[in-house]
């Protein structure tokens, strides 16, 4: 009885995040890059600056690195520049990406899509950079159509 009630917690959190999971939209690299010149999405690179520095960042990404202290307060500005428009999240591999969208939609932050494969692939593609799209340098400004503004 003991190992049930220690037991049942951890399948309530499992089940909390396959739930989360689930309201979570995905859209693949190439969705991501269109929509984003189109202007339907905002796409956001969540990588570290090491690792915009190590690939190049897609040309039509915002950056905010997750780990950073004001990731949230960034997030928020990108969002109140743009409150209609979906936020679409990439990372390396699709791990931290979709992780984030499944906690912003249990926070309440909804409208948020996950790019799965990320930029440098995983098992379910071969990603951002293998599929050949844009890039830019870490320091390197935006494409020109994207109007919203780095904060």
């Amino acid at each position: 009885m003991r190992i049930l009630a220690k037991i049942t917690p951890l399948f309530a959190l499992v089940f909390m995040a396959f739930g989360a999971h689930a309201q979570v939209q995905q859209m693949t690299p190439d969705e991501a890059y269109a929509k984003a010149l189109a202007g339907e999405i905002v796409l956001i690179d969540i990588r570290t600056p090491e690792e915009w520095a190590e690939t190049g960042i897609a040309d039509v990404a915002l950056k905010d690195n997750l780990y950073a202290p004001d990731f949230v307060q960034k997030l928020l500005a990108i969002r109140n520049q743009n409150p209609a428009t979906p936020l679409a999240l990439i990372c390396h591999s699709g791990n931290r990406s979709g992780g984030t969208t499944a906690q912003l939609y249990q926070a309440g932050l909804t409208n948020v899509i996950d790019v799965v494969e990320g930029m440098g692939g995983s098992g379910v593609g071969p990603g951002y950079i293998a599929r050949g799209l844009p890039l830019r340098g870490a320091d390197a400004p935006l494409n020109p159509a994207i109007t919203t503004v780095q904060p």
